[in-house]
């Protein structure tokens, strides 16, 4: 399967390779996480699920949590490891692509042809996407006009343009994944996502309204805005939880695995006895707050029409107060990605599965673009 097709994944699901049981692979920047599923009786069933730090990869210094850039055969064997220890046996999978590598945009063109359509939107595409076209993948999705909003408030002048989801993607990324799986010797069939729209799979149920998904990972946090099932805005910040971890470490004279722990047991609590640490922590999500304003600020604007809800994926969304802040500031409902319950799964582990939520909104959407 060429690179091109894999990335048609992203949109129209796996073509005509269907199997009752998928894995979904989420290789973040400090851990990767699987869940595999399987359908059945017109059920979606949870196998199994589970997540390896990257950190000890690394070699002597590495520590869970911190950020790494594996070579291809270390990588390899982190998941490998995962995968015997989940007991994943699944021979497909469809595996993440980090939004860091890939760029999501709406473009809004003349109503033209299909055949037009396509030279125009790499035309257009070159304003967005810093390097040369060659080095990277493209697919797009023209929005249906019914979904078409800006008509709402635009008036018929609108009505000859027509807007178009784009994602670029580097050529390179996925080449490497697929090194990865070849070197695995386990797929038959592997499909590639960007995780932006995993997350939103395994994250969203029925919501119609505009809805923020802010996902609050190890390298960055990524915001998009959904509306009726497309990204309207999407910005990506490349200050995650594991900068704030090593902002204490440098501020405080810590090891990583101190400033990590002190990082989990102060959060954004005011109240906490180590001052110190709070205004470090507190310091470094107020230009993440800042720009989660600056998105929403942006899409009411451009859209006439507020956000009704945010909804939290990544580990980093699990900092103590974290949640409460964005509430108090926003004055918007917010909640935590439950996308455990999209699947059955045996009702002992429910308290631990909806707490692990977050953290596999990703991989939970990568399997479900499978089975569904």
């Amino acid at each position: 399967m060429s690179f091109a097709d894999n990335l048609k994944s992203i949109f129209s699901g796996l073509g005509s390779s269907k199997s009752d049981t998928f894995v979904g692979i989420d290789i973040g920047s400090s851990y990767i996480k699987v869940a595999q599923l399987k359908k059945e009786k017109g059920r979606i069933l949870l196998e199994t699920y589970g997540e390896v730090a990257l950190g000890s990869y690394e070699g002597e210094e590495g520590i869970a949590g911190q950020l790494t850039n594996l070579e291809n055969d270390k990588l390899t064997s982190a998941l490998k490891n995962l995968l015997e220890q989940a007991n994943v046996n699944a021979t497909s999978a469809v595996v993440s692509v980090s939004s860091a590598t890939s760029l999501i945009f709406i473009l809004t063109v003349p109503q033209i042809s299909e055949r037009e359509l396509s030279g125009v939107i790499k035309n257009e595409a070159r304003k967005y996407i810093p390097i040369p076209l060659s080095e990277i993948s493209l697919d797009w999705w023209m929005i249906p006009t019914r979904e078409n909003y800006h008509d709402e408030y635009m008036g018929s002048s609108k009505q000859s343009q027509i807007e178009v989801l784009v994602a670029a993607v580097r050529n390179e990324v996925v080449n490497r994944y697929n090194l990865v799986s070849k070197n695995l010797g386990i797929f038959k069939n592997i499909a590639f996502e960007i995780e932006t729209f995993s997350a939103v799979r395994g994250s969203f149920k029925h919501e119609l309204s505009s809805v923020m998904l802010l996902d609050f990972g190890a390298s960055g946090v990524r915001m998009s805005i959904i509306e009726h099932g497309v990204v309207r805005k999407f910005r990506a910040v490349n200050r995650g939880s594991a900068y704030l971890t090593s902002s204490l470490q440098k501020s405080l004279e810590l090891d990583f695995a101190e400033a990590e722990a002190l990082k989990r047991e102060v959060g954004l609590d005011k109240s906490h006895t180590h001052t110190e640490a709070y205004n470090i922590i507190n310091t470094g999500t107020n230009y993440i707050f800042s720009e989660i304003q600056n998105v929403i600020f942006d899409f009411e604007k451009e859209y006439k029409k507020p956000i009704s809800k945010i909804i939290l994926t990544g580990g980093g969304s699990r900092l103590i107060r974290f949640k409460g802040e964005l509430e108090s500031r926003y004055n918007i409902n917010v909640v935590f990605a439950d996308p455990f319950s999209k699947v059955v799964s045996p009702d002992f582990l429910e308290d631990v599965l909806q707490n692990a939520g977050p953290e596999f909104a990703v991989a939970i959407g990568l399997a479900l673009q499978g089975v569904e």
